[in-house]
């Protein structure tokens, strides 16, 4: 059985039902999309969804995701009961409803351990960050999504989309979709070596950050800077740290890419696993730390664009309109009616009449 055949696709709010969609429909994917907005879901077409019931989006409060799964139980039933080893959690870092539910559904899919107390499950999420020019509440989300998917113990490979790159989240959903699906459907062999299907699970179930490029260029250096810097993730930390890096390459003698050059990119990993015959030449590097550098900025940014609402709200309430006279064209009526203190005061008498 191929990692395909292993794998299952969950893509989670608007963001992440767009890009499951990718998954199912074009690389025919096991997969299925949840979220509440009816509208979303429509927009998705014939792909498996469950609509999650009262709740039609968030609102951008991402602390209501546990009450929606509280009560769409029928939902909760189906994650608890996946069968496939590997899961691929697909959703937006700055929705709502994508944000909110991808940490507790993690959770749930590792609660089932081996007899050794280890998760069965290779659980991933796939996490689109916000662009720099997103609102606050977006990148609030992020920031605390990403502090919450550090805490879970047992996640495994953890993919961090960058749409700061560019405005065509279509081709950046495409792109990523093309990548992981070239990573787990490799079949090519050589007399060489290569890299197998228990290397490549090895790669998913190392926990922090991984990173996946197809090499199309002969350009090395372009090569590495798209795979660590200037690609569709997140650039990686400057700390050298990583466990595996895979290299499948695209031919017996066509060394596309030095590993000696990813590695003096990276890091020196536990190991190098290689293989040749491939499609395409691709790389793989996991183990890395979170795209923290990444997502403080984001983070700041939030908090920078909060105090400063708050002090645009304060000084803006400071300010209340003084007497001003006025000439009127014709003298007012004489009226015994007894000044009011507002017009709410007046239209209510009004209503009594």
């Amino acid at each position: 059985m191929s990692l395909k055949e292993k794998s299952r696709i969950l893509g989670l709010g608007c963001c992440g039902g767009k890009q499951a969609k990718e998954f199912i429909v074009n690389y025919s994917y096991k997969g299925n999309v949840a979220n509440g907005s009816e509208q979303d879901l429509k927009a998705l077409g014939n792909v498996p969804k469950y609509h999650l019931q009262g709740f039609d989006g968030f609102g951008g409060h991402r602390d209501r995701a546990l009450d929606c799964i509280a009560q769409n139980s029928e939902f909760m039933d189906f994650i608890e009961n996946i069968k496939e080893e590997i899961v691929f959690i697909l959703f937006g870092g700055g929705g709502s409803t994508g944000s909110g539910c991808a940490t507790i559904v993690a959770e749930l899919l590792l609660q089932e351990k081996d007899e050794d107390g280890r998760p069965q499950k290779i659980v991933c999420p796939v996490i689109s960050l916000p662009s720099l020019d997103e609102p606050i509440v977006k990148h609030k989300n992020a920031y605390q999504t990403v502090q919450e998917l550090q805490e879970i113990d047992g996640l495994g490979a953890t993919f961090f989309i960058n749409n700061n790159i560019d405005k065509d989240y279509a081709t950046i959903n495409s792109t990523c979709a093309k990548f992981l699906d070239t990573f787990l459907t490799n079949d090519s062999y050589s007399d060489l070596n290569n890299f197998d299907e228990s290397e490549r699970i090895e790669m998913l179930k190392d926990s922090g950050a991984m990173v996946l490029s197809l090499v199309g260029a002969k350009d090395q250096t372009l090569m590495l800077e798209k795979l660590t810097k200037d690609g569709i993730f997140a650039p990686i930390e400057n700390n050298k740290i990583c466990e595996n890096i895979g290299i499948i390459h695209s031919g017996r003698d066509n060394f596309d890419i030095d590993k000696a050059n990813v590695i003096s990119e990276v890091g020196k990993p536990k190991n190098v696993f290689e293989g040749y015959n491939g499609r395409s030449t691709l790389i793989a590097v996991s183990g890395l730390d979170y795209p923290v550098s990444h997502i403080e900025k984001i983070g700041e940014m939030a908090k920078t664009a909060f105090e400063e609402r708050q002090r645009n709200r304060k000084q803006s309430m400071q300010k209340k309109l003084g007497g001003l006279d006025f000439m009127e064209d014709e003298a007012p009526k004489v009226t015994t009616e007894k000044k009011t203190s507002s017009k709410l005061d007046v239209l209510r008498k009004k209503m009594k009449k």
